[in-house]
């Protein structure tokens, strides 16, 4: 049977739907909050090769690490597949997924004796083991103190319920009765996607589903290309700073484009650690598809050739492609998601070279997953027997701003499809916990300021009630380096977390602290991490302030030290004041031109956001100042205004010579040389 265009896009969206009603099943099935309510599951189909070709449910993640566990059945299994096995694996350095808690049950699904295709699922369980209760444990130091790992095990065989690795795994697990249920929901999903797929399989043939497969994946792939090379060649260069309290861990992307071809590669990273957020190279490249996805190619199928399209270098043994033991419990959290936003800064200031590339009215920073907030308890719950969850409320962090538009309060994204879990309902988690909220609010005061604002994170408190007592691990980001802003926007606050006593009296503590203890009446407190603004705040239309101030977002104190805006009388005086003494307290610029010709003639190309090339001379766009001759950084010719932010951290401003207008506000270690370029081959290739 040969499909046309018409029957091969029938093909994708039946696909989609199969893999939409695995996830559905998964929800319908399961029983912990965190799979129900939070929607941390997902349901991933691919080729008889384990090849991606469509997933459903939230956690789009998923998807390409659904590809190593494939991978993993092979390798332990070989030719041992048959039709009516189902296998188990959670093992990130041998087959497994994000993280031991993420379980992957997986089936082949044939029609007669062939092999055509495969259904793997995945949700994060409520505990697989290992050092303390609902094993996210950023104490330990080798993955043999985190959970129990196991390869691609047969749970089921021909049919046939295997109960041996069950009784193994159950065995080993707390909450034992919570992680079947849960595991069961897994293999629900894989067996209702996968009788659909056969299905279709047994209507059309084993050879016309599987050209299906590599058609709409050979399709993604030259499509997508088509887009990457309508960006400017050249080499784009950020570096994020994973955080461990008062450690920081290293991790540069340069991105280079040629042509149709795109390469992110992360040398220079930090050597792996002995801390738990050790990642794989497999799960920082499905992070970084699912970001791009939202800016390029945003029609297409998140399959494996999108990802065939992408180049991504992450060196073995390092923090972003560790090697065992290595302790990897947050392999899917923090590094990789500073790698991730680092890639994606990368991809933005390519963007902002190239004027054909389509991605032009998404421009604005990364998104700010990394400075996410959550938190695990343990205790006495409200049935009397010991309990263990999750609380993932501090995820409501504030986006980036965009170049035309504030950025989305409570939402890490500006802009795209949904790949998060969700915030549980508070009344979900007094219902199952023993906590009671105070308060869940949009937090207030300067955060991202610029011409748009980054979005605001949330404000949240919950008091521990039903309990005596209750141990936690915080497993958060960037409570000392802030996530940065574009074009001359202000980096968001960083993430604060703090336990409360009764009588008001407070301890903060740092985003990643394990084994505190919060007794009955004693509260938790967290104050999100905010997005970067997009633009000078000076730059903000006076109204915008006011309404700003008028809604409780900063207040009129604020908004003459920040914005320039006398609220009252609408007055933006000041403005011109800051202007000068930002000129005046800034380091000189490291090259003066004083000899540019005329340049009103030249052909315009842009370089950065508010920065164009000219001829062979780097320009403000703003207000023409001449910054540096061609090939020097155009940040060469900016005064730089230097502000430390947390101790050994600091924001440097690069202004507009002439203006004083911030024209970049980069956040960075203050041992660190600069840490972004944007170096379109047009402009590096000048003589």
């Amino acid at each position: 049977m040969h499909l046309d265009n018409i029957g091969l896009e029938v093909l994708r969206h039946q696909l989609d739907a199969f893999c939409g009603e695995g996830a559905a099943t998964i929800k319908r099935t399961a029983v912990s909050p965190l799979v129900v309510e939070g929607g941390d599951y997902s349901c991933t189909l691919l080729d008889a090769k384990g090849r991606l070709v469509a997933g459903g449910g939230h956690i789009a993640y998923h998807f390409f690490a659904a590809t190593n566990a494939i991978a993993g059945v092979f390798t332990e299994h070989g030719d041992d597949i048959h039709d009516g096995d189902i296998f188990l694996a959670n093992d990130p350095h041998r087959g497994g997924g994000l993280h031991a808690q993420d379980v992957f049950i997986m089936k082949p699904i044939f029609t007669g004796d062939t092999l055509v295709a495969w259904m793997a699922n995945s949700a994060h369980v409520v505990d697989v083991g290992g050092l303390v209760p609902g094993s996210f444990a950023p104490a330990a130091t080798e993955c043999y103190q985190e959970a129990i790992r196991l390869p691609a095990v047969k749970i089921r065989a021909k049919g046939v319920e295997q109960r041996d690795p069950w009784n193994i795994l159950l065995n080993n697990v707390r909450m034992a009765h919570l992680v079947e249920m849960d595991i069961r929901g897994l293999t629900a999903g894989v067996d209702v996607g996968g009788a659909k797929l056969q299905e279709l399989a047994d209507q059309v043939g084993a050879e016309a589903l599987m050209n299906g497969f590599d058609e709409l994946n050979r399709r993604t792939e030259e499509a997508l290309r088509r887009e990457i090379a309508l960006l400017e060649d050249g080499v784009y260069r950020s570096t994020s700073w994973a955080e461990w309290n008062e450690d920081r861990y290293r991790i540069p992307c340069t991105t280079t484009v040629e042509g149709d071809t795109i390469r992110f590669d992360f040398t220079g990273t930090a050597p792996q650690t002995n801390h738990f957020f050790n990642s794989k190279e497999y799960i920082v490249k499905g992070k970084i598809g699912v970001e791009l996805q939202r800016l390029v190619g945003r029609d297409l199928p998140l399959n494996q050739g999108y990802y065939d399209a992408l180049d991504v270098y992450c060196p073995v043994g390092s923090l972003l492609n560790c090697v065992h033991p290595a302790p990897v419990g947050g392999a899917h959290i923090i590094a990789s998601h500073d790698a991730s936003e680092a890639a994606l800064r990368t991809f933005h200031q390519a963007v902002a070279a190239s004027p054909e590339s389509p991605s032009r009215p998404f421009l604005s920073s990364s998104q700010t997953m990394s400075a996410n907030s959550i938190v695990t308890f343990s205790g006495v719950g409200l049935s009397g027997t010991t309990d263990s969850w999750i609380m993932i409320d501090g995820t409501a962090v504030g986006s980036p701003a965009g170049n035309d538009r504030d950025g989305t309060d409570y939402n890490f994204y500006l802009v795209g499809q949904q790949s998060a879990i969700q915030t549980n309902d508070v009344e979900v988690s007094e219902a199952w916990y023993p906590v009671r909220f105070e308060y869940r609010r949009r937090s207030t005061g300067l955060s991202g300021a610029g011409e748009h604002r980054g979005g605001a994170g949330v404000d949240l408190a919950f008091t521990v009630d039903g309990s005596s007592e209750l141990t936690g691990a915080a497993i958060g980001g960037h409570g000392c380096v802030p996530m940065p802003g574009t074009a001359g926007g202000q980096p968001g606050r960083g993430a604060e977390i703090e336990l409360m006593a009764p009588d008001g009296t407070v301890q903060r503590i740092g985003t990643l602290t394990q084994g505190f203890t919060l007794p009955s009446g004693h509260s938790y407190v967290v104050r999100a991490a905010g997005g970067g603004g997009w633009g000078d705040p000076l730059l903000r239309p006076v109204e915008a302030v006011q309404q700003d101030v008028g809604a409780g977002v900063i207040t009129a104190e604020e908004a003459l030290e920040v914005y320039g805006v006398d609220v009252e009388s609408g007055s933006d005086q000041r403005r011109e004041a800051i202007l000068r003494e930002r000129l005046e307290a800034a380091r000189p610029a490291a090259v003066t031109v004083t000899d540019a010709p005329d340049l009103s003639g030249e052909e315009t190309f842009p370089i950065a956001p508010g920065v164009e090339q000219r001829g062979r001379y780097a320009v403000s766009t703003r207000s023409g100042a001449v910054l540096v001759e061609a090939p020097q950084h155009w940040s060469d010719g900016c005064p730089v205004l230097v502000e430390e932010v947390s101790p050994g951290v600091e924001t440097r401003a690069y202004l507009d010579p002439r203006t004083g207008h911030a024209l970049h506000v980069e956040v960075a270690l203050a041992s660190e040389e600069r840490s972004f370029e944007s170096t379109p081959r047009r402009w590096s290739a000048i003589a």
